[in-house]
């Protein structure tokens, strides 16, 4: 490594990661504006998004192949790239579409970028859908509400402090949003 090169992954950076995760989780506005500012925090961003993908993914092939008794290797191995990427195509979707309501629609003032990382932490607890692999019913359903509800309130979080709306516009760019890909996915 030549001198003036920065190593990528060092020991600050994990604790930095995981405590704007934490921070994130616990709707901490002043962590979402420094997410917002921060360019260098874009890598950390998608690596949670790929992290919540990998626990998604892993849940729920393992659930799946419990379910129909057909638990392989291959099939988690799988399962679990296939809803990984997925999880994570849906994201990007989700954050363009919010992104393109919110500016065009909506008047908010941000880029992309500005938006993204702040939207892609606040999935992190999405890292629970690793436990929809435990086979008991009651602990699936909980997880799954409280993981879905908790992203969904960060995510209002962040975008309404992303975009600098109020909690009208916000909720009013979320459901736009929803509807566009709803009757996007209608139509395909």
């Amino acid at each position: 490594m030549s001198q003036g090169q920065e190593r990528p992954i060092t020991k600050h950076k994990v604790r930095q990661l995981g405590s704007r995760i934490l921070h994130t989780a616990r709707f901490d506005t002043q962590t979402l504006n420094e997410l917002k500012e921060d360019r260098t925090a874009t890598g950390q961003a998608v690596a949670v998004v790929l992290l919540v993908g990998l626990s998604y993914g892993l849940g729920f092939s393992v659930f799946n192949g419990l379910q129909t008794r057909n638990l392989s290797p291959n099939q988690v191995i799988s399962g679990t790239i296939a809803n990984m990427i997925f999880t994570d195509f849906s994201v990007f979707i989700w954050s363009a579409t919010v992104f393109l309501v919110g500016t065009k629609l909506f008047q908010g003032k941000t880029g992309y970028w500005q938006l993204a990382r702040p939207l892609f932490f606040s999935t992190a607890p999405g890292a629970l859908f690793i436990l929809i692999a435990i086979p008991v019913r009651p602990i699936i359903i909980a997880i799954a509400v409280i993981a879905s509800a908790w992203i969904v309130s960060a995510e209002f979080v962040a975008l309404k402090n992303a975009m600098g709306f109020n909690t009208q516009r916000a909720l009013l760019t979320s459901v736009v949003g929803l509807l566009i890909l709803a009757f996007i996915q209608m139509t395909i």
